[in-house]
């Protein structure tokens, strides 16, 4: 730790993740569904943030699965004891939702990194890109795709190896102070390098803006989720999970949680 905002020793948690990460894929693990149900978030606690900045859906409601949502309270009380507070952003995600994402995304950050700007420029709806993306060789599309899953799951209803958010087990977070004000040094769902949950542990790296507050207030978000035994995604630091396949990625433990609706 270099804040001190918890116990855990955050250099190897990075270290455990990233390996786990690189060396396995959280779709080819065992599922064993326990049925815990998913409960309603109360709207003190969240910002639906694909209802309220996006306008992607229409549905304020955000579910977890119960134990997630226990799990978040006491993050939650953690995070208070440093005068912010920690706001459930995205938790249960429909598949419809998870693919306006895939292709909303692969649009704007994910096909330019390939000189393919120009080729969805025109698009204007999610089908319009995905109907560009089919039109392209089988060799580009999986090379898009595979890209794109870095940061956005593939859509899948498939019980054996569901979206992760489909099943309840996922959390996106954010921190804010009293005023509203975020502290993390990206946008929220931002999808380059400095989005990642351990960008700020690089010993070579550029500096925030406002650095050693962005890097405090990112210890203080992930020692508090992974204290209350989340275990986070690499590349988000706003993506936390539980039970689901890529929690059991990297904890070791058998996912309980599949695909599930309200």
């Amino acid at each position: 730790m270099v804040y001190g905002a918890g116990t855990i020793d955050l250099c190897c948690v990075a270290k455990q993740t990233e390996e786990a990460y690189s060396k396995g894929s959280w779709r080819e693990l065992l599922i064993e569904e326990c049925g815990e149900p998913l409960v309603l978030v109360p709207s003190d606690f969240t910002h639906p943030y694909y209802n309220i900045d996006m306008g992607l859906v229409d549905d304020r409601r955000v579910f977890l699965r119960k134990t997630v949502f226990q799990m978040f309270l006491i993050a939650h009380a953690a995070v208070k004891n440093f005068g912010l507070n920690l706001i459930v952003y995205d938790g249960w995600r429909s598949v419809e939702l998870q693919e306006n994402l895939f292709w909303y995304y692969l649009k704007l950050f994910t096909a330019p990194k390939f000189g393919l700007e120009d080729i969805f420029s025109k698009t204007r709806k999610n089908l319009e890109v995905k109907k560009v993306f089919l039109g392209l060789s089988a060799e580009v599309q999986e090379k898009l795709r595979k890209a794109n899953c870095t940061y956005v799951s593939w859509p899948s209803v498939d019980l054996t190896k569901p979206s992760p958010h489909a099943t309840g087990g996922s959390i996106d977070v954010w921190l804010q102070d009293e005023t509203g004000t975020d502290h993390l040094g990206v946008p929220f769902d931002w999808m380059e390098e400095n989005a990642g949950a351990f960008y700020h542990l690089k010993e070579v790296r550029p500096q925030f803006e406002k650095e050693s507050d962005v890097c405090m207030k990112r210890e203080i978000l992930l020692t508090s989720m992974i204290e209350a035994g989340f275990s986070c995604l690499p590349s988000e630091i706003w993506h936390y999970n539980y039970g689901n396949q890529m929690d059991s990625l990297v904890t070791g433990r058998v996912a309980q949680y599949s695909y599930i609706e309200p």
